[in-house]
């Protein structure tokens, strides 16, 4: 059975949640846009797709490690808040892509 303090941390699905929707709006922002290229192959679309998700979350993994260390060294001293685990850095880097990127077409 969990305790209150594992309960309050942010999961593993939590990040997948987050990374599946952000992918999928990225998803459908270039289907939107995609009636603009002229012939766009199928191979392609999964080759670019695919590299452009492995350079996102190398992103996402390298800037989880910096704001985790600014979080524990730095905040936590400084305010009364519990330091931050890996898994919670990859979430705080992904609501904050949600909440301060412009999806416009």
């Amino acid at each position: 059975m969990p305790n209150q303090v594992d309960r309050n941390r942010i999961t593993r699905g939590f990040n997948l949640a987050v990374f599946a929707f952000y992918a999928a709006i990225g998803t459908f922002t270039f289907w939107v846009t995609s009636g603009k290229v002229p012939n766009v192959s199928i191979e392609g679309l999964v080759l670019t797709s695919g590299v452009d998700s492995l350079r996102y979350l190398a992103i996402v993994l390298i800037a989880a490690l910096i704001i985790r260390a600014f979080w524990n060294r730095l905040v936590s001293d400084l305010f009364a808040v519990r330091s931050i685990n890996y898994t919670e850095a990859i979430a705080v880097v992904l609501v904050k892509s949600l909440l301060f990127t412009s999806w416009s077409a």
